[in-house]
Parts: C-alpha cells; structure tokens; sequence
C-alpha cells in the first residue's frame, strides 16, 4: 500500500521559526507596516475625500504598496538565499539577484491580481483556477529568476501534481487570517465610538485612534507571518517537484 504523502501544515510553523530568524528586522518590517497603514486616511485627508469604502480601499493600498511591491519582496528573497544558498539566488549576491528582478517580479504579481480580479468576476471559478495554477509564479521569478512564461509554466506543472496538500496549507493560512480579522473587528467595536455602519470609522478618527495603530502593527507582523509560511510552503513544494514520483 502506498503512504500517503505528509501533510504542508507544518509550513505554518516553519514561517514562525522563518520570522524568528532577524526579529529587529522584522519588527522593523511590522512598524513600518504601521506607519504606511496610516498613510492611508492621511492621504485622504489631505486630497479631502469624503467617506467611502472605495475611497479607503484605494489610499489604504497606496500607502502599502512600497511594502508589498518591495520591502517584503526583499526579506523573501534573503530568507530563501540563507535558507537555500541555490545557485539562482546564492547567499553571497542574494541582493543583487533580488535588485534585478523585484519590479519584474511585481510587474507579474500585478498581472495575475487583475487577471484572479476578473476571474472572480466571471462566476467566481476562473479567478480560483487561475490563483491555483499560476498563483507561485511570482515567487518563482524571484526567487529563481525565471522568465514569464518559465515561471507559469512551473507553477502550473508544480500544482497539477500536487495541489491538494498546498491547498489544504492556503486554507489553514486564510483561516487564520480571517480569526484574526474577526477578533480585530470585535475588537475595534468595543472600543470606537459609534460611526456609520455603512461608511465605517472616517479618516481622523482612523488616523489618531490609537487602537488603529496597535492593530496595524498587529497586522504588519501576521502579513510577515504569511508571507513567511508561504515561502516556507515554496521550498516544500519546490522540494517535492524534484522528488521523483514513486
């Protein structure tokens, strides 16, 4: 009889473990994660935007987005160099492997969120199939340095193989996110004067709230932690391409 494969939900642990590694740094990452959610209703502020959720949606990524598009990117890529040391992504010259592909990198990750947007659109399938699929490609160009195509194609070939396990470790990964959102909204409920259900909490009293800024922090360092667990999830499934089929 053949054993079934192991279980990826150690990934979750392994981006703990991933974190603990540079915990300055991180911590850094984490304030400045802070820092740039607040940018957010500064920013409508400042360009006297009324209240929407649209509104806040739009100035709330613009204010992360040299997070996503670049720091978190850069811890990535140096975890996966000490962890790895592979030739695509050496110890030595992680920095400039990652300094010539990061905005590529970006430019794909880009691509696929609007691409999984309209999927979703289009009864909601097409988005998921896309996300399952081609959703390690970004990972793969920088880390790897693969090009485009090259990095769809091993998503793709990679996912077919083994997407149950990878699955089932994105969930465990989403559901904890999702606790954490509900506690934090629980949370933010108690302490918030009443606002406009349909509106939510404006821009100053998102900007001078100190409740604000400690959840911000708390969700600067789970959004370290997932990405992480992720990159902890890349070299399980990394690994077990290059295994051989039994």
């Amino acid at each position: 009889m053949r054993t079934p494969a192991p279980s990826h939900l150690g990934a979750l642990g392994e981006g703990l473990a991933l974190l603990r590694r540079h915990p300055l740094l991180c911590l850094g990452l984490a304030l400045l994660a802070m820092g740039l959610s607040q940018l957010g209703p500064a920013l409508e502020l400042a360009a006297g935007a009324g209240p929407s959720l649209p509104v806040q949606a739009l100035f709330g990524l613009a204010g992360l987005l040299p997070l996503e598009m670049y720091f978190i990117p850069r811890l990535t890529a140096r975890l996966d160099a000490e962890l790895r040391n592979h030739p695509a992504n050496p110890v030595a010259a992680w920095h400039d492997a990652f300094e010539g592909r990061w905005l590529r990198t970006f430019l794909l990750r880009l691509g696929l969120s609007v691409a999984i947007g309209l999927g979703l659109l289009c009864f909601l399938l097409p988005g998921i199939l896309i996300l399952t699929l081609f959703g390690w490609a970004p990972l793969r160009m920088l880390l790897r340095g693969d090009s485009v195509p090259a990095a769809l194609r091993w998503s793709q070939a990679a996912m077919a193989r083994h997407w149950p396990r990878v699955v089932q470790a994105v969930l465990a990964l989403l559901l904890v996110a999702l606790l954490y959102q509900i506690v934090a909204g629980w949370a933010l409920d108690r302490l918030l004067p009443p606002t406009d259900p349909d509106l939510g909490p404006g821009a100053l009293l998102r900007l001078k709230h100190p409740a604000f800024w400690i959840f911000n922090l708390l969700g600067g360092a789970m959004n370290l932690w997932l990405s992480c667990s992720l990159l902890a999830l890349y070299h399980r499934l990394e690994a077990a391409v290059a295994t051989p089929a039994a």
